[in-house]
């Protein structure tokens, strides 16, 4: 995992809104860090590198902001209440480091404002388990864990005091988070017949040290420590940063793209609408990025063809006859509608455009404001 992408991924709740989707932000809970938010959502987003403009607040209305943000997982959840619920992983993407900044003050804020309220950290029901060992086991879902604790759902109980080993996944890792302990409390679910909550108790007093690439194992712990365990307000035990470090990867894969794809760069194939990505925001992005490629913009039945060198923008076709390669430019920073595709690739053309993109995009924007101010206006004779 590139660690200078990595962040510490919370649970907590916020209020945002996909826009273009969603009229205004909504309360969700989710994982937020500063690289990056996963949340629970039933609209088509797209697939993994599709665009997003999110709209984010925190809950006391103190803090929003408007980042541009791209699709990296997708991830389909288990049943809640009968109902089949989906969750859609976003990197962000701020297009400058003022907006990168607006970014980092904001998720301050939200985590800020979950330790005043004390929210639980939770990544039920993402996460699928396994109980027992190799010769018999059992599947649940995990409906909370922390370093001390879990809670299991099932379809099967078990008597208070049985000993268990859980094996926990996330979707799209393969290293598995083994967890020993006890059963501290077996309940039936309400509202579900043949179902229970599973309460375990857990500690993490290994016999060699953990380390970021390694399987979690934890010991099961005799009667008296589980009764030190589950008292509130017991401070956590020594090693804690450790094993939150490994709980914390599990919420990153469901942030981060796989480990085995590109470390650097992994928007190497980016797509949306222009409703809801302006373009001298995306070529904004480009430029901060410094990246090289070939943009693809449709309009209808028109297809323009844009090339980038280490986020300047250096050609494009085709154009019409009469037509200049600064003109075509100003004309499609100005659509409104259309779609979008961008891939990360080799270009080999030259530079025929002779200006930073920043430059071009001022200057295209002052011709434009130049070009209202002579236009007659409405009712004028």
């Amino acid at each position: 995992m590139d660690e200078s992408r990595r962040g510490a991924r919370i649970a907590t709740r916020f209020l945002v809104a996909v826009e273009g989707l969603e009229v205004a932000p909504v309360l969700r809970k989710g994982d937020i860090s500063a690289t990056g938010v996963y949340f629970e959502i039933d609209k088509d987003i797209g697939d993994v590198g599709t665009v997003q403009s999110l709209h984010l607040t925190s809950l006391d209305g103190s803090r929003s902001v408007r980042v541009m943000a791209h699709v990296v997982r997708t991830v389909k959840l288990a049943a809640i209440a009968g109902r089949s619920v989906s969750g859609a992983a976003f990197e962000f993407m701020p297009e400058s480091d003022e907006a990168a900044a607006r970014v980092h003050d904001f998720v301050r804020r939200v985590l800020t404002i979950r330790k005043q309220h004390g929210d639980a950290p939770t990544i039920a029901p993402r996460l699928d388990a396994r109980v027992g060992d190799s010769s018999s086991d059992h599947h649940a879902t995990v409906q909370s864990l922390s370093v001390r604790s879990m809670v299991l759902e099932t379809s099967w109980a078990i008597q208070p005091g049985e000993h268990l080993r859980v094996d926990i996944v996330a979707p799209g890792m393969t290293r598995r988070l083994r967890l020993d302990g006890l059963a501290v409390r077996v309940a039936p679910k309400p509202g579900a017949p043949s179902r229970y909550d599973i309460e375990v108790a857990v500690q993490h007093e290994t016999k060699r040290p953990i380390r970021a690439d390694s399987s979690m194992h934890m010991e099961a712990v005799d009667q008296k420590r589980i009764e030190e365990l589950t008292q509130p307000g017991v401070p956590p035990p020594p090693g804690d940063d450790e094993v939150t470090r490994v709980l914390d990867d599990l919420l990153a894969a469901l942030i981060l793209p796989p480990e085995d794809e590109q470390p650097r760069n992994r928007r190497t194939h980016l797509s949306g609408e222009i409703s809801r990505i302006p373009l001298p925001t995306l070529c904004s992005l480009f430029e901060m990025e410094r990246l090289t490629g070939k943009l693809v913009v449709r309009r209808g039945s028109v297809e323009t063809r844009v090339y980038f060198v280490g986020g300047r923008i250096v050609d494009l076709e085709p154009l019409t006859r009469g037509e200049t390669r600064r003109g075509r430019v100003a004309k499609l920073l100005a659509a409104e509608d259309g779609t979008f595709e961008f891939a990360v690739e080799s270009v080999d053309r030259a530079d025929r455009l002779h200006m930073t993109t920043t430059e071009l995009l001022l200057d295209v924007a002052r011709e434009a404001d130049e070009a209202r101010s002579r236009a007659p206006r409405k009712g004028r004779t």
